[in-house]
């Protein structure tokens, strides 16, 4: 068994009274939040801002909150592998435009609040999830 730790976040932006969200459409061809390894000896929140940062193409982004940490379990050949996964409420600078990581993920949109409820993959975890963050940007669906 082999264990791994990785961070990201529910990114929004907020132009005029609408607030965006960004997702990524991943190598599984499934939408969903930005995230990557914590390196050895990264606190989770560090890694979190670095990875989405290299992910979508943002910097400046600020951490409103840690949502969440979830783990799960999942086998890589014949290894078992349990791991951990940060979320953090991160808010993007108004102006933000995504330019995708392409090597590591397909794409990046900003969609609306409803919209991004409805394509999101990995039903189990990621809908509670923005569910959550929806609660703290007071967005109702």
């Amino acid at each position: 068994m082999k264990f791994e730790f990785s961070a990201g976040g529910i990114i929004f932006k907020k132009e005029g009274k609408k607030i965006l969200i960004a997702l990524i459409l991943d190598s599984y061809d499934q939408w969903t939040f930005p995230k990557g390894h914590i390196e050895k000896g990264e606190k989770p929140a560090v890694a979190a801002v670095r990875e989405v940062g290299e992910e979508i193409g943002v910097k400046e982004l600020r951490i409103i909150k840690l949502l969440k940490k979830i783990d799960y379990w999942y086998k890589r050949e014949t290894v078992l592998i349990h791991k951990f996964v940060y979320f953090y409420l991160m808010e993007a600078p108004v102006r933000s435009q995504l330019n995708p990581q392409i090597a590591e993920i397909k794409a990046a949109r900003w969609l609306n609040p409803k919209e991004a409820l409805a394509i999101l993959g990995y039903k189990k975890d990621s809908k509670d999830l923005l569910k959550l963050a929806f609660k703290d940007l007071k967005i109702v669906i």
